[in-house]
């Protein structure tokens, strides 16, 4: 599941991930996104960290509540430094600055997944 407010981003990671061979759906909203975590279940959940605003530990307590075998993947356009102080002790197994590269999100993705065979470059 992809996570985020900008169309194009969403557009962008689709594209992306469904070129690899994964199958993908997306939300803008965190509502919409916690709608779809009810209905199925999700490997991997890559997710805009401001998009979550206050409300980001929560949101990420409830999504991980609802999706438990999932890896969370995170964007964020802050410093990495603030990001990490954000989601300290929450569940993330990543994250991503934005602007990012398909390599990055396919190296990242892959490592979250555990497919290998694949030679990319972060």
């Amino acid at each position: 599941m992809i996570l985020d407010d900008e169309k194009l981003i969403r557009w962008s990671l689709d594209k992306i991930l469904v070129q690899d061979g994964y199958s993908v759906d997306t939300a803008a909203t965190t509502g919409e996104a916690l709608a779809l975590a009810g209905k199925a279940e999700y490997a991997l959940i890559i997710t805009d960290l401001e998009i979550c605003g206050d409300q980001a530990r929560s949101f990420f307590a409830e999504m991980i509540s609802k999706q438990p075998n999932a890896r969370v993947i995170t964007l964020t356009a802050l410093v990495r430094d603030q990001a990490e102080r954000m989601l300290e002790g929450l569940a993330t197994h990543a994250i991503i600055e934005k602007p990012f590269t398909s390599q990055a999100i396919r190296s990242v993705v892959d490592a979250a997944i555990g497919r290998t065979g694949r030679a990319i470059e972060p």
